[in-house]
């Protein structure tokens, strides 16, 4: 039996979602171009035209949620845009170097350093800029599962 364009496409969306713990994948870009390629291939005709803007517009703002929860959430802690984008470039770079624990320290210390820098003689408040700095590196591929996940069940359900 030949796997139909729809099962292959919700494959395909469970996978985006699982790969949303992966550094680098875009992947509710993706899950956006995977929708679109269903409905082209079936002459647009599923899902219908409003589920197909609201599931291409959830998925590309997941990737924007991925993209910018650790700035909004080392924001949210207090730190500067200046140290937060440090951050975030130290914790690329380390990503290269030592793995994934490398873009949590890269990313901890160095919101940490520039805090520090910014404040100096308040380690508590660098301490704390560089915990939610840490935790919005978490928690964006969390986020953006969640919503591929709900992307996926809405999908499947407009097209089975």
């Amino acid at each position: 039996m030949a796997p139909s364009a729809a099962g292959i496409a919700i494959v395909l969306l469970a996978g985006w979602t699982v790969s949303s713990f992966v550094p680098f994948v875009p992947s509710g870009v993706l899950a956006a171009l995977t929708v679109v390629g269903y409905a082209y291939t079936t002459g647009f005709a599923e899902p219908g035209l409003g589920v197909l803007l609201a599931l291409v517009l959830v998925s590309l703002l997941a990737s924007a949620a991925e993209l910018l929860a650790g700035l909004i959430s080392g924001r949210l802690g207090g730190a500067s845009t200046r140290a937060v984008a440090v951050g975030t470039l130290a914790g690329i770079l380390l990503l290269f170097v030592v793995g994934p624990i490398g873009l949590v320290v890269g990313v901890g210390g160095a919101a940490f350093l520039e805090s520090l820098y910014e404040d100096a003689g308040e380690p508590r408040v660098a301490v704390r800029r560089s915990v939610y700095a840490v935790v919005g590196v978490f928690a964006g591929p969390f986020v953006q599962a969640v919503m591929l996940a709900g992307v996926a069940v809405v999908f499947a359900l407009s097209v089975l």
